[in-house]
């Protein structure tokens, strides 16, 4: 409420976005990263600088978008964009799955459940190309390491499921010779291990994310 006697303040703020920066990021990540295919991450309406706006963008460079929900992925396939689409949180149930067909999503899986309703859904639907996120150490979303081979295994016997890849937030400390892992990038925490990023082997042929 306005103070008698006092000039009101204004509290409006205002933002300038300015996507030939945003452009320019995108092309020096990719000459650092040489070889590697760039994932564009625009979750959370892409930082609040606009989930459309941003990935039109970028559209030309980035091969592949990831955004935390399906109702992102369904608003990037809405505006046209055709590359890979990861939803990092997964399916909330199963009706996800079969929209995530429909849209050519690719899914997070982090834990049992979804793993069961991707067991349940129609391969005559489309398959479904299946990240697999392993617990960093944060204890928040993911498979414990120990876990990681036997999960693999059951979603890569699924018939409704292509290509499944092992995916960390962070890095995870696991022994790469046992999963059958290529370590593309590495680095330390700060207890001292070293903890790295990893993909499978196949995933190299056609180029692999950092």
């Amino acid at each position: 409420c306005p103070i008698p006697g006092r000039s009101p303040v204004s509290r409006t703020t205002g933002a300038t976005i300015q996507l030939a920066a945003l452009r320019h990021n995108l092309a020096r990540l990719k000459v650092l990263a040489d070889a590697a295919k760039v994932m564009a991450v625009v979750k959370a309406d892409a930082y609040g600088h606009g989930l459309e706006r941003v990935a039109r963008a970028l559209n030309d460079e980035a091969e592949a978008f990831a955004v935390a929900a399906l109702g992102d992925g369904l608003r990037l396939r809405a505006a046209g964009h055709r590359q890979r689409i990861v939803v990092l949180s997964g399916p909330d149930n199963a009706g996800d799955v079969t929209e995530m067909q429909r849209l050519q999503l690719e899914a997070t899986i982090h834990h049992e459940a979804q793993r069961q309703w991707l067991a349940e859904a129609h391969p005559a639907r489309g398959r479904l190309h299946v990240w697999l996120k392993i617990d960093s150490g944060m204890h928040r979303h993911g498979f414990a390491p120990g876990r990681v081979a036997a999960v693999h295994a059951q979603l890569a016997a699924m018939t409704g499921a292509g290509g499944v890849r092992r995916r960390t937030l962070g890095g995870a400390v696991l022994d790469h010779q046992d999963l059958g892992l290529n370590i593309v990038g590495a680095n330390r925490d700060r207890a001292g291990p070293k903890v790295a990023v990893l993909v499978r082997a196949d995933d190299l042929d056609d180029g692999h994310f950092r």
